[in-house]
């Protein structure tokens, strides 16, 4: 009797399981994990938190399409959603059904290198997405840390916002003539301010020890949402102060994506932002200033760039150092070619790549592409990565 009443227990659970395969992956958690195999809709939703994950992840919502799949943006990270890609930070896609994962931002918690997992970690994913070595290398060092762990593994498949550089180079260039065009520059030589945060003048600092100079000087700022209107008023207030303050001075559209801005520059400035790194993409040198506040900790903090590539400089050197540059630009440029190939893989081929992983996982295919190896088992790091885990070490 109860030997009949366990079976039709089981039974029954097996017909409500039907499309469920049970994955057993040997990750440091040990999980058994038991994920969705059979029968996946093509239906894909990228979750965004503001426009610039929006352009991230365009490229791939475009390839999906062309591949027959049903698309969707949502700003509701929460949603329900079949598969869900997501690039903000630490979302969670406990309402997906398989879930992807990638960068808001190729400096993302820069301040913690490389420990960025243990902060905003990957381990309820079932893939991420990495855009080149140098994140791949920071992976590989926090790969026996359980958070680092996606259940189908880490991929290094470049950077699909930059597809359009590579693939689409008439067009690319097309639009950025446009651009150009529309601003009216007048200068041979154009500089870039793009910073991560707007606050305590920075904007007013670069205009004033740059404005009586023969370069066009271009304003980007990014595309905030309205969930920082602190920074958004300071934006307002910087851009009141320079709009029609100079035939030099140009204030660009923040939703205008910022690949287009950095085909216009010879130079750009920020403070810490992610765009230094985008810059290679045009061999854009970049310069920091490293006493330009950053307002994201109480008190606010000096710039944080631990990128080798960049120059850094106090902002009282601005003026000195960009007439430099722009002097020796030409040898300047060719030495960043060859940083380029460390920070971006498959250049033009992001997007394509990312859905052939997502092609072979929604149809129950070997993937074609090799996931990141993980670092070697050892009880010494097996012990480091648990102190990490717990927040004994940095």
């Amino acid at each position: 009797m109860n030997r009949n009443r366990y079976r039709n227990f089981w039974n029954r659970r097996l017909e409500r399981t039907m499309d469920i395969e049970t994955l057993l992956i040997d990750d440091p958690a040990g999980l058994v994990n038991v994920r969705p195999r059979h029968f996946m809709k093509r239906e894909i939703t990228f979750f965004h938190t503001d426009k610039v994950e929006w352009q991230t992840m365009r490229p791939v919502a475009v390839e999906a399409e062309r591949r027959g799949y049903r698309v969707e943006f949502s700003d509701r990270i929460d949603a329900p959603s079949e598969i869900g890609v997501y690039c903000s930070h630490s979302p969670s896609p406990r309402n997906s059904r398989f879930s992807a994962i990638m960068l808001h931002d190729l400096a993302q918690r820069h301040d913690i290198w490389p420990d960025y997992w243990l902060t905003e970690p990957w381990n309820e994913f079932d893939l991420g997405f990495l855009p080149g070595p140098s994140w791949g290398e920071r992976w590989y060092r926090s790969s026996l840390q359980p958070q680092s762990r996606p259940r189908r593994g880490v991929f290094q498949l470049g950077w699909p916002k930059a597809d359009s550089l590579f693939n689409c180079r008439e067009n690319f260039q097309r639009e950025a003539d446009e651009l150009r065009h529309q601003l009216g520059l007048r200068h041979d030589f154009s500089i870039l301010y793009a910073p991560s945060w707007e606050n305590h003048g920075k904007q007013d600092d670069f205009v004033r020890a740059l404005s009586d100079l023969p370069f066009n000087l271009l304003l980007k700022q990014a595309p905030w949402s309205d969930r920082y209107p602190e920074v958004l008023a300071s934006i307002a207030e910087m851009n009141m102060l320079h709009r029609n303050a100079s035939p030099n001075v140009h204030i660009i559209d923040p939703e205008v994506g910022i690949l287009h801005c950095l085909a216009l520059a010879d130079l750009m400035v920020s403070d810490e932002s992610s765009v230094l790194i985008e810059a290679l993409l045009l061999d854009v040198p970049g310069i920091a200033v490293m006493d330009w506040l950053i307002p994201d900790t109480s008190p606010a903090r000096r710039a944080c760039v631990p990128f080798d590539f960049v120059t850094r400089i106090e902002r009282g050197a601005l003026r000195a150092m960009v007439t430099n540059m722009i002097e020796c630009l030409p040898e300047t440029r060719s030495e960043l070619a060859a940083v380029r190939e460390r920070h971006f893989s498959c250049l033009g081929q992001s997007a394509a790549r990312i859905m052939d992983v997502l092609d072979a996982c929604v149809e129950d295919r070997p993937i074609p592409h090799a996931p990141l190896s993980a670092a070697p088992t050892s009880l010494p790091s097996r012990i480091w990565s648990k102190l990490c885990a717990l927040g004994h070490c940095r």
